[in-house]
């Protein structure tokens, strides 16, 4: 064993050396000027901790330049090395995803193995009967016998293999159907048609409840022409009728046809609004408060709203909700978007959003 403190001792005296006798610090220098040598096993790894406890930079230490110069060219072989592992790490992460997709390609090769030996073992039992049969016909009655259990199992097993076959055509028939060029554009055009019958009916709708009221049948084709109806999808195509010289109005929501004798009132409010006003609830009522309470202080956080609330608006919140403003910010985040009474601000705060559809019908009213 050697002494480590020796082996340090040794190593900054090496590495003081300058001008002609400076030299790079080595396991072999530093056991050469130990006084007791000891073996090269024993002096290396010690050599080793002094080297990282030093920072100890042969190559650009013997290069004799300036400190700053030194450590900012260890610094940028540090980094470069990081650099260099990340790369490295980034490379075994895809080559380790890529195994993963061909490990689970591999398993579903050997699902459709087993299938298919599944079906070649129908078949070969199928065959099997039919040659038993064949033989029974053609032998003598003496080699013919065969019980009525026998029968009845090849014709269980024909039947298994007959269904089979069955299914799989079906199934190659509908995986080689493909929607017919068109389709999908006339399919388009029904849901249009339906829509706008709808609309002259009923009044204007959101799209939520014209999906709702569409023909069973219609539904159905859109999941066969690939184009299956969900509400963002039909609001989607909707706004694209509602364009300039479209056959749709969109306003607050809800489509009317554009025809003739229908227009839109200034301050997106329709004349239909002020018939049929949105229902409101006593959580409506609080949250037109919670908005009166921002529109005259600004953006604050629902902790700092809740004392500025009236004392009637706190007593119709505990009627409305069982934990009363307990929850407060919680019921606050759950009522924020582009048409509501506020939203939010993404440091915690609210600001007061624009008035209200039903205020403005309330306003239109009074």
């Amino acid at each position: 064993m050697v002494d480590r403190a020796e082996v340090f001792r040794v190593a900054d005296k090496l590495r003081a050396l300058r001008g002609d006798k400076k030299v790079r610090v080595s396991v072999r220098r530093v056991r050469d000027a130990l006084e007791r040598k000891g073996s090269f096993s024993d002096v290396g790894p010690e050599l080793l901790r002094w080297k990282a406890a030093r920072n100890y930079q042969p190559v650009i230490e013997l290069m004799e330049l300036p400190d700053a110069l030194q450590r900012r060219l260890g610094d940028f072989g540090k980094a470069l090395l990081d650099e260099v592992q990340a790369h490295e790490s980034r490379i075994r992460d895809g080559e380790r995803r890529n195994f993963e997709v061909e490990r689970e390609a591999y398993g579903y090769m050997l699902d459709e193995a087993g299938m298919t030996v599944d079906v070649l073992e129908a078949r070969v039992a199928a065959l099997t009967a039919e040659v038993e049969r064949l033989r029974r016909d053609g032998a003598t009655e003496a080699d013919a016998g065969r019980t009525p259990e026998e029968v009845a199992e090849e014709h269980r097993r024909r039947n298994v293999w007959e269904r089979g076959a069955s299914l799989r055509a079906l199934m190659a028939r509908k995986m080689d159907e493909k929607v017919v060029p068109g389709a999908q554009e006339a399919f388009w055009q029904d849901v249009e048609r339906e829509v706008l019958a709808l609309l002259r009916k009923r009044g204007p709708m959101p799209a939520g409840d014209l999906l709702t009221n569409l023909s069973g049948n219609l539904l159905n084709r859109g999941a066969d022409v690939e184009m299956p109806l969900s509400v963002g999808w039909l609001r989607f195509r909707l706004r694209a009728l509602a364009v300039e010289g479209g056959s749709l109005v969109e306003k607050g929501g809800r489509f009317v046809p554009a025809e003739k004798g229908i227009e839109v009132m200034p301050e997106a409010v329709a004349p239909w609004l002020v018939d049929e006003a949105p229902p409101t609830t006593d959580g409506d009522a609080v949250m037109r408060d919670v908005r009166d309470v921002l529109a005259r202080h600004g953006p604050m956080r629902p902790s700092e709203i809740v004392p500025l609330l009236p004392a009637g608006t706190t007593a119709l919140a505990r009627q409305f909700w069982s934990d009363g403003l307990d929850r407060f910010a919680k019921k606050m985040s759950e009522r924020v978007g582009p048409k509501t009474y506020f939203h939010p601000l993404g440091d915690g705060r609210y600001a007061a959003g624009p008035e209200p559809e039903g205020e403005q019908v309330k306003r239109l009213r009074r």
